[in-house]
């Protein structure tokens, strides 16, 4: 295994461990709460049905993940992650949090998924070149996913209803080959239609059938990739 992907494989462990972790704390179901009154008791609330979960998760997991991990600031062999500042929205970013470690800077990108949805968007294409190719071409980067899947349940201890942590998962950009392709949504924001506005997508089949041999991965390799796929779009 090279250096490269060694570390990418470390650190893709260590931070599931420390949602799996965060999540465990309490019982890996979440109670949404307001005032004292959980707004998720009455099953025909609005919110299980609406993009607010996805919102409220996403920065729940990056607020926490680097609560958690401020207290490895010392330790060389664990990961600290560091939320984006405020100045730095995450609607102009392809990433929510990142961290250095040894040498690589790791741009992670907060998901969450209903266990009944099929959403396998990673970040606007033009957005995540501009921030894995056009910034600072010099860095080491690596690009993480990490996905949480959730549901809504009965909690079995008290049996309030709550978001049921099903599972999380987290693999790396730089894990697929897109030699022979890609594919993406059409989503566009300004008026004259532009291609790189849409957003890359990687489904678990596409992760699968597309593994890239790990003797083969690297930045340079991803970088080359990420410019091919922006100019395709050009």
């Amino acid at each position: 295994m090279n250096k490269y992907y060694e570390t990418i494989c470390e650190v893709k462990k260590k931070i599931k461990q420390y949602l799996d972790t965060i999540f465990q704390v309490s019982g890996d179901e979440l109670l949404l709460e307001l005032e004292h009154y959980n707004l998720l008791s009455n099953k025909n609330n609005c919110i299980e049905t609406s993009t607010a979960i996805g919102f409220l998760l996403e920065e729940y997991v990056t607020s926490k993940l680097s609560i958690y991990t401020s207290k490895f600031k010392n330790e060389p062999n664990e990961v600290v992650i560091t939320k984006l500042a405020n100045d730095n929205s995450t609607l102009n970013s392809s990433y929510d949090c990142y961290a250095k470690y040894k040498n690589i800077l790791f741009l992670i990108n907060i998901k969450v998924q209903k266990n009944t949805s099929h959403n396998y968007a990673v970040a606007a294409i033009n957005i995540l070149y501009n921030d894995y190719v056009v910034e600072d071409p010099d860095q080491e980067k690596a690009y993480l996913i990490l996905k949480t899947h959730y549901s809504f349940n009965d909690s079995p201890t008290d049996g309030e209803r709550k978001i049921a942590i099903n599972k999380t998962e987290c693999y790396a950009l730089e894990e697929v080959d897109f030699s022979e392709g890609h594919m993406q949504d059409h989503r566009n924001w300004s008026e004259e239609f532009n291609p790189n506005s849409g957003r890359l997508q990687i489904s678990p089949k596409w992760l699968e059938t597309y593994k890239l041999d790990e003797n083969k991965i690297s930045y340079s390799r991803t970088k080359k990739y990420l410019k091919d796929i922006y100019d395709s779009n050009t």
